[in-house]
């Protein structure tokens, strides 16, 4: 769901106005998937939207290129049908043109989703408060998620999105969407892009090769180790492939190689923070109706999408609640712990932890972090969370 809902992310944005001459537009590249034509365009932005374009291709082609070297290093078709996030993105697995994959193979893939993320967030900050327009057909987007170098019938966003195994939408041709993006999307996109940065940092900070010992071969189809277990096997089995899995859970003890990684991703969190606060400030500010992503109360989103005042100060709200956390004004509950006791973040920022699952849920890890004070429990997020019904979470996506 999180790889996903970050490809949305990324593929809403990229739109970039008419140009005075007869260039192409970035509704073009992208109609027809020439993602590389689209950032040489474009290489040289002007004003506010061409950076906006800019930042939005270099975001794209980060995941235009992992999703494509997913599917060449040979992602095993049986474990994408999982739904698991990042690694289950290509449409098409071709297992007869698999590479061999090694573990700084993948770790290189990450590094570089890493950089086109962070290239992105780079150029949309130089992008100030003079308000733009940009406008896509989204229902047209298309990426070669395959990485054969052609964006295919069968690669629009929306197609991909549909196959994928946790996915509820009907798989009917998609209608017409065309919106307008404006300088409150800029900071929406740059949100977004300090969210999944600050979730890379922590991801690659750990040493995951116990994970890889265990379950590589049900990941992969050649990786390269091979897993020990898996030189000794007989033939494969969903059964096998499941025990596989429980024995990487099991070994899910990873050694902390970088402890810089947990001060960038908190700085990466408030970032976003920062960022959503100033999207709907703009939001707020827009007098016009013109084809929105995110509408203010008197405006219409997507498809006749709507927001109340109630939801936007209700998100303000969470935006405080977060803020507090990342500070240590508030702690994180754990269902061992006694009420007004709780984790500072803080602490563990300074001092971060290894990873290991098992004493993270039974409590002792998070023994270095205690100390009492105001919890954000569930008390207090139901009362966060109200005005939003059971929408929440989708809310949350939508509108960083």
């Amino acid at each position: 769901m999180l790889f996903r809902g970050f490809t949305l992310m990324c593929l809403v944005v990229l739109a970039a106005p008419v140009a005075a001459d007869d260039r192409d537009t970035l509704n073009d590249f992208l109609a027809e998937g020439r993602i590389q034509d689209g950032l040489e365009a474009f290489a040289s932005p002007t004003d506010n939207a061409g950076q906006f374009s800019l930042a939005a291709l270099q975001a794209i082609d980060g995941v235009e290129r992992f999703s494509g070297g997913c599917a060449r290093l040979g992602v095993d078709p049986q474990f994408v049908m999982l739904g698991v996030p990042f690694l289950g993105v290509a449409p098409d697995l071709q297992p007869e043109t698999a590479e061999s994959v090694s573990p700084g193979q993948i770790a290189e893939l990450f590094r570089s989703l890493q950089a086109s993320l962070r290239q992105a967030n780079t150029t949309l900050a130089g992008i100030d408060d003079e308000d733009f327009g940009v406008e896509i057909d989204l229902a047209r987007a298309r990426l070669d998620f395959d990485g054969d170098g052609v964006a295919a019938d069968d690669e629009t966003f929306l197609a991909v999105f549909e196959r994928a195994p946790t996915s509820r939408e009907a798989a009917e041709p998609a209608a017409e969407l065309i919106v307008r993006f404006d300088s409150a999307d800029a900071k929406w996109l740059q949100g977004y892009t300090h969210f999944a940065g600050g979730f890379l940092d922590i991801l690659t900070a750990y040493d995951w090769r116990p994970v890889w010992d265990q379950c590589a071969h049900v990941v992969f189809l050649q990786p390269d180790p091979r897993p020990e277990i898996a030189r000794w096997s007989s033939e494969d089995s969903q059964n096998e492939m499941f025990l596989d899995i429980i024995a990487a859970v099991h070994d899910l003890r990873l050694e902390l190689r970088d402890e810089g990684a947990w001060r960038r991703a908190r700085e990466q969190f408030q970032g976003m923070i920062a960022c959503s606060r100033a999207c709907w400030s703009r939001v707020l500010a827009e007098t016009d109706d013109d084809r929105e992503w995110l509408p203010s109360p008197d405006q219409t989103g997507p498809r006749g999408a709507t927001i109340t005042r109630e939801q936007i100060d209700g998100w303000h709200a969470v935006l405080d609640e977060l803020e507090a956390v990342t500070r240590g004004e508030k702690l994180l509950p754990h269902w061992r712990f006694r009420p007004g006791t709780g984790i500072n973040v803080e602490k563990m920022v300074v001092s971060p932890p290894a990873f290991d699952l098992v004493l993270f849920i039974q409590g002792s890890a998070f023994l270095p972090y205690l100390e009492e004070g105001p919890v954000s429990d569930a008390d207090v997020w139901n009362d966060l969370t109200s005005p939003f019904g059971p929408g929440f979470a989708g809310f949350a996506v939508w509108s960083n």
